[in-house]
């Protein structure tokens, strides 16, 4: 009865509308296009990452790490919030597109121009000589992107999601394909910083060819006045996430090495690629089927419910699997001078399992239309973060890494009471959906840690072991949830039975 249930939620994950075929479609197919070109540039970036770092040194991406942060600071700062309006508006004129286009160069240039002569200070702030120089080139990119910035939210605003989708996965490639060439030769980080600035100037060029839209040489002041206080908003809510999602990366590199900041960025790498792609999913899939009910508070709760199942069920394997084989897949894909990047990957995995439970329970408070539950939520995770980070230093990196767990989980308890006030949906009901997947796995885990005592083991190469454990490891995951039926384990085998069915 439960598989039922949830086959037939499944198979009404598309939201049902009064909008035409036509649109419907467009929109179907914009999902899709949208995913393919987030999903796609992650795995390609990925790919392409671990070709690089087998080339360069942890400090290298130490120092690109630390310009990201600050180039990422002032795109807030250049966006401005202006961005999501016109998306929001959808529908802009000529002159309103321009307006925010001239906006955004002028910003870009002062944003520029701040950075090259703030360099040599921030250099001198995390003690690393060579950041000055890096800076002062890459923040190039702040220019480059804002030329092209406005051509995307046309696109976006068109839902034309294909051709933006082959203009960002195309000038991946080429840009990633170009930084290899650099790094093999010997550039260093200097193959990070072109890379970089290659990917944004064939993305700007190709959208201008694409896009056919020339900005005019227009300013409406009324309608940038009329936008402010909306922009300002956005604003906010972005700094807000910028600083939390860049804190640890600005703490580790000022109390730690470039070394140490360069193997903690390319283990959030390997952690964030499995957890991006969720999050990716939960706002262009989920995101609409939840806001259909949003009226309906006990559909609306179900909904949540059965997708914090199947996210816990998809997520959790993926990242036991990385904390089982961090040590080894490190050394297999990156070598062995990123060993201390597998320290990391355990730490940021176990974060993995909840943040994107956290997620899907802030996007409830955005369908319902209370943002400032997610703004407070970030206010307390970047004060309690910075603060445990200023306490804890001392104690050495790895373990003020453990902070992002420890925060992480006290983040879901307080998600869990607000939600309960706001749509019945209580921290035990939270825990009872996603609790058998941590369960299953975590007992698997431990099954699979003893059998790695066996001394053969450790006489195989990295490769086999990895394959070996993981595949066991999946085999007790599985019979874990076929044991105790699961909704999720007899959807998974009645799609494998229709599908084998269809076939033969």
């Amino acid at each position: 009865m439960e598989m039922e249930k949830q086959v037939k939620k499944l198979s009404n994950l598309l939201p049902i509308s009064p909008l035409d075929n036509n649109l419907k479609k467009k929109s179907i197919s914009g999902i899709i296009w949208n995913l393919t070109e987030r999903l796609g540039n992650q795995f390609i970036r990925f790919f392409l990452g671990i070709i690089l770092a087998r080339m360069l040194f942890p400090a290298d991406y130490g120092i690109v790490g630390l310009t990201t942060v600050v180039i990422v600071i002032a795109q807030i700062f250049i966006d401005g919030g202006f961005m999501m309006v016109l998306i929001q508006r959808k529908k802009n004129s000529d002159v309103e597109y321009s307006s925010v286009f001239w906006i955004k160069i002028v910003l870009s240039f002062i944003s520029y121009f701040f950075i090259y002569f703030s360099s040599f200070y921030i250099a001198q702030f995390y003690k690393i000589p060579q950041l000055e120089a890096v800076l002062q080139v890459i923040s190039l990119v702040l220019i480059i992107s804002a030329l092209s910035s406005v051509h995307k939210i046309k696109l976006t605003n068109e839902l034309n999601f294909k051709g933006q989708a082959k203009i960002m996965l195309f000038s991946t490639i080429v840009g990633g394909v170009f930084g290899i060439v650099l790094a093999y030769r010997g550039y260093g980080v200097w193959s990070l910083v072109y890379q970089n600035l290659a990917i944004n100037v064939i993305q700007t060029l190709i959208f201008w060819i694409y896009s056919r839209w020339i900005p005019s040489f227009n300013y409406c002041s009324t309608f940038v006045k009329s936008i402010r206080k909306t922009g300002i908003l956005f604003f906010l809510s972005n700094v807000l996430l910028v600083f939390y999602n860049n804190i640890y990366v600005m703490l580790i590199g000022k109390l730690f090495s470039a070394a140490t900041l360069g193997n903690y960025t390319r283990a959030a790498q390997f952690e964030q690629l499995p957890e991006n792609t969720t999050n990716s999913i939960i706002v262009k899939v989920l995101f609409p089927i939840l806001t259909e009910n949003k009226d309906d508070l006990v559909k609306l709760k179900s909904n949540t419910l059965m997708i914090l199942s199947w996210l816990s069920f998809v997520i959790t394997p993926i990242m036991v699997l990385l904390i089982i084989n961090a040590e080894r897949i490190i050394t297999l894909l990156l070598t062995k001078k990123w060993i201390e990047s597998s320290g990391f990957l355990i730490v940021l995995c176990v974060s993995g399992i909840f943040i994107p439970i956290n997620n899907t329970i802030l996007n409830i408070f955005n369908v319902l239309a209370k943002p400032l539950i997610t703004t407070y939520v970030f206010l307390f995770k970047i004060i309690f973060s910075a603060l445990c980070i200023m306490l804890l230093f001392n104690f050495g990196p790895l373990f003020i890494a453990n902070v992002i767990v420890v925060e992480n989980i006290i983040v879901l308890l307080i998600l869990g009471i607000i939600s309960n006030k706001i749509i019945n949906l209580s921290t035990f009901e939270i825990f009872k959906s996603i609790g058998p997947s941590i369960i299953f796995n975590a007992i698997s885990a431990l099954i699979i840690g003893l059998i790695c005592k066996l001394q053969f083991l450790n006489t195989m190469n990295n490769f086999m072991y990895v394959l070996l454990t993981s595949t066991l490891f999946l085999i007790f995951v599985y019979l874990f949830n076929l044991l105790f039926k699961t909704a999720e384990i007899l959807v998974v085998n009645k799609t494998i039975n229709n599908y084998v069915s269809k076939c033969f």
